[in-house]
């Protein structure tokens, strides 16, 4: 079988009656955020949200962290608002320093994301909400990454929390809008669901079956899928709905089911890297709580490239968060050398702790 890369359509959840007709975010213990918005992916979810606070950010701009996905920029131009840059440091906190240098009159919006499933620290939220409120500025939280993390100090303060929920569940697109209760603006009308990523997801389904009846075919064409999927994905941002199908596995799915598997594969996983000399490990560990629920392990190697092949050869489909669109800025040493290193490893719902056991045997036998 592969492990990691994108999910299959779970066709048992697809065929099941819908359980629900709303997401309910972990981080929302106050219930502020009544207002949702189901999109096709996590970046309409964004180019929503600025369409709703168009007025209020005319002749502004947003500040990006440096450490990004092209996506996210490709979101804020299909908006058609401005946009700079603050810096992330190497801890992938917020370089609060750098930030506010940035804070000119006219900045809008700072758009924060909590990366691998752990929020900015309190320090650092505590200093952009003080920045937000004293200039009026929106704040916009990803927490793609953290979907199912909660902290009722670090998290859930943004105007706007967007988030991609396809990353999480065996779907072929979504994404998640929340809008603070408060917040004005103007809501926007979904266009309908099916574009072309849906349908690249669908083969990428198909794919992976052939992969699991011969594990030893070529990897090659199926990154090729996943590169197309990827790139249908910024062909058209305009903001549509989440696909019926797409919506039926979200309320099916047993979350309780999916946070407990992540948090054991994610702790195996973490003890049985930790110590290797070669590798570093940028994800934190778990609070004892359940509070954080991993979107994957992350990992810095000084030879990531020769790894990245290595686990692919074996059927272990990593991931790079992220190649940075340096053709659109100049990234900050810190989230050049994040980018350059880093390696994500996926333990989700998908697998079990013998599937976990083979990547770490895979990443030492790279070490040897």
């Amino acid at each position: 079988m592969l492990i990691g890369g994108f999910y299959s359509v779970d066709g048992g959840l697809l065929c099941a009656e819908p359980t629900g007709e709303d997401f309910d975010l972990r981080l929302d213990s106050e219930g502020g955020y009544d207002l949702k918005i189901y999109t096709n992916n996590g970046r309409t979810a964004s180019v929503y949200a600025m369409k709703h606070c168009a007025d209020r950010m005319r002749h502004k701009k947003v500040l990006l962290p440096d450490y990004l996905c092209l996506s996210v920029i490709s979101a804020v131009e299909w908006a058609g608002i401005d946009y700079d840059f603050y810096r992330v440091q190497a801890d992938l906190t917020v370089d609060l320093a750098d930030l506010s240098a940035k804070l000119a009159d006219d900045v809008g919006m700072i758009y924060l994301i909590h990366y691998f499933s752990v929020p900015q620290p309190l320090e650092v939220v505590q200093a952009v909400k003080e920045m937000a409120a004293s200039r009026d500025i929106l704040i916009m939280e990803d927490i793609t990454q953290a979907l199912f993390s909660k902290d009722r100090e670090r998290m859930g303060f943004g105007d706007y929390i967007v988030a991609s929920t396809r990353k999480w569940f065996p779907m072929t697109d979504g994404g998640l809008l929340a809008i603070k209760d408060g917040t004005c603006g103007k809501l926007q009308t979904l266009e309908p669901a099916y574009d072309e990523s849906v349908y690249w997801e669908l083969l990428i389904s198909v794919v992976r079956m052939q992969y699991e009846m011969n594990p030893q075919m070529d990897k090659a064409p199926y990154l090729r899928f996943e590169k197309a999927a990827n790139a249908s994905r910024y062909q058209d941002l305009t903001p549509r709905r989440m696909t019926a199908a797409s919506r039926t596995i979200l309320f099916n799915t047993d979350l309780d089911v999916l946070m407990k598997k992540r948090i054991e594969n994610y702790r195996y996983l973490y003890e049985q890297l930790t110590g290797l000399e070669e590798i570093e490990i940028l994800s934190r560990p778990l609070d004892a709580g359940g509070d954080y629920v991993p979107f994957g392990l992350t990992l810095l190697a000084e030879d990531r490239d020769g790894l990245y092949r290595h686990l692919v050869e074996r059927n272990v489909i990593p991931e790079i968060q992220w190649l940075l669109p340096v053709e659109y800025y100049e990234p900050g040493e810190d989230a050049v050398y994040l980018s350059a290193h880093n390696l994500m490893l996926q333990c989700d719902q998908r697998y079990d702790l013998p599937q976990m056991k083979y990547v770490a045997e895979v990443i030492r036998e790279y070490y040897g």
